[in-house]
């Protein structure tokens, strides 16, 4: 017995090992970069106050995306929860929607809708809003909030707004007073989600010309071939980044309210009045984030339906699938294997955790410098090895699947985590009993119970990877093309028109993804930040 529970061990350890080294060692490997001597670029940077213009453009990017979001996501979950009108489960579902957009389509599509429209144009595309590329992440990104709130407003308020009407308080003054203030760790929360995909990006800010941190590190690094200067740049991003988390959680553990019963909120009926302001208000998002950009993709497809031949859309399509589909299989392989041994440990469970959702909470720009540094080394030492001068990493989509499994890892862990935390311990205590090992009880017991969450972890993925552009552009083979860089090229190339064809197949299948999610009964996101 005792040899069983020392081999057992082993097993968890050996795995454990080879996760951890797959997930940090693609990120450590750049650490040694950071202490090279500064090129004579990022010296000019540092010396003409440029980087410190970057930087502040940068802030002031995801200060007002947050605000802007939180405007969307928070006003809109809170009028769907709290009031009963006339197709609000119409509303409920189109909300989600822009988030089968990937934001860079978004920037794509609505550079010809801020063309022919002027006063759309004149109050989106002017300083406030960042030459258009705030207003693009906000309406496309604000889901990710509305999401979180909706759940937690239905859930946790009914005694405190209960309290607040006792008291005499009016609905605004119920609102202001007391929902908002209880409600700000979601928010916070459900905010980070959203400045993590903006910073993640590149593309917008680059179409609309908006100078931030991202653009110093693409210069460097794919024009000037400096990997030493895009690492150095990249440790400002990580550390706004950090800071962020840190408050964060700051805030979220002085601030945490939950409700005292299971009871839910009864939503009110609206007066006319009312009635009139939340139709209008979430009529306008709903066009604005689906309706307008989904109306002018299908009329540029049709336009330029002649294109599609010369696409070769099947096989750009084909190649797309088989890229996510090999990501994904090893996603949920290793976070299913991951997510059950923490789920056993004793001590350590939210270090390990840490380290899952390291991944999400990394810029997808600086995730794909860390792997490419990473997966470039070791093309070297095969080399030096075998004398293999073909580079099999670099020239394979193996880097892009690297970074893929670290970026996405987060979204299998943390449902795998949720299901099993649900799960009476003593249901693996009694396999152990029974003399099986911990292969023995994950075949047996772990996989089985994985399998519902699994299907929905599988389509969270897909709709994740299928609008990934970051990772894929940067760490893509040489002639290796999938819908999101196709997409890219022919809107570099002021073919607007042309990509909204392939950029029409992502968002239909997202869409249908995600309504098959949300008329399931089940939030479009279930991630933890």
């Amino acid at each position: 017995m005792k040899i069983f529970k020392i081999e057992d061990g082993l097993i968890k350890m050996l795995l454990l090992g080879l996760i951890l080294s797959f997930i940090l060692l693609p990120i450590s490997d750049s650490i040694p970069l950071l202490f090279t001597p500064n090129s004579s670029y990022l010296e000019v940077l540092i010396s003409k106050g440029i980087i410190w213009e970057y930087l502040f453009n940068t802030l002031e990017l995801v200060f007002k995306v947050g605000i802007f979001s939180i405007l969307l996501g928070f006003t809109s979950s809170y009028l769907i929860t709290m009031y009963e009108f006339k197709f609000k489960n119409m509303f409920k579902v189109l909300l989600t929607l822009p988030l089968a957009f990937p934001v860079y389509v978004g920037a794509y599509t609505y550079s010809s809708i801020f063309y022919t429209n002027k006063w759309l144009s004149y109050i989106f595309t002017n300083k406030i809003f960042m030459e258009g590329s705030v207003f693009i992440y906000g309406i496309f990104l604000y889901p990710y909030i509305y999401l979180a709130c909706r759940s937690y407003l239905k859930n946790n308020l009914v005694e405190y707004i209960e309290a607040s009407k006792t008291l005499g308080k009016s609905n605004f003054e119920t609102f202001i007073k007391v929902i908002f203030p209880i409600s700000w760790p979601a928010i916070l929360g459900s905010t980070l989600f959203v400045i993590f995909e903006t910073l993640s990006d590149f593309a917008v800010v680059e179409f609309y010309g908006v100078a931030t941190i991202s653009k110093v590190i693409t210069d460097s690094w794919m024009g000037l071939g400096q990997k030493d200067t895009a690492a150095k740049v990249s440790i400002i991003l990580i550390f706004i980044l950090g800071a962020m988390i840190f408050v964060e959680k700051l805030i979220r553990r002085r601030k945490r309210y939950e409700g005292i019963s299971n009871r839910k909120i009864k939503p009110e009926k609206p007066s006319k009045l009312q009635s009139f302001a939340i139709y209008i208000f979430l009529g306008i998002i709903v066009s604005l984030g689906f309706i307008l950009p989904a109306y002018e993709m299908i009329k540029f497809s049709i336009a330029k339906s002649s294109y599609i031949e010369g696409l070769n859309l099947f096989d750009i399509t084909s190649n797309t699938l088989l890229t996510l589909s090999i990501a994904i299989v090893f996603i949920i392989a290793i976070a299913t294997i991951f997510a059950s041994i923490v789920n056993q440990l004793k001590n350590g469970k939210k270090f390990f955790s840490t380290i899952a959702v390291m991944g999400y909470s990394i810029p997808s720009l600086i995730l794909a410098l860390a792997v490419y540094i990473f997966t470039l080394s070791l093309d070297n030492s095969i080399y030096n090895l075998f004398h293999i001068e073909w580079l099999v990493l670099m020239n394979t989509r193996t880097a892009l699947i690297i970074a893929l499994v670290i970026k996405f890892i987060s979204v299998a862990f943390s449902n795998y985590s949720n299901t099993l935390d649900k799960i009476n311990p003593n249901i693996f205590n009694a396999s152990k009993t029974l003399g099986h090992n911990f292969l023995g009880t994950f075949v047996r017991i772990n996989l089985p119970l994985l399998k519902k969450p699994t299907k929905f972890v599988f389509i969270l993925l897909f709709i994740d990877l299928i609008k990934e552009l970051t990772l894929t552009y940067t760490l893509r083979p040489f002639n290796f093309k999938t819908l999101s860089t196709e997409i890219y090229r022919y809107a570099g190339n002021e073919m607007i028109e042309v990509a909204a064809i392939p950029s029409l197949v992502i968002v239909g299948v997202c869409s249908l993804m995600i309504l098959y999610l949300e008329l399931g009964g089940r939030n479009v996101k279930n991630r933890q930040p």
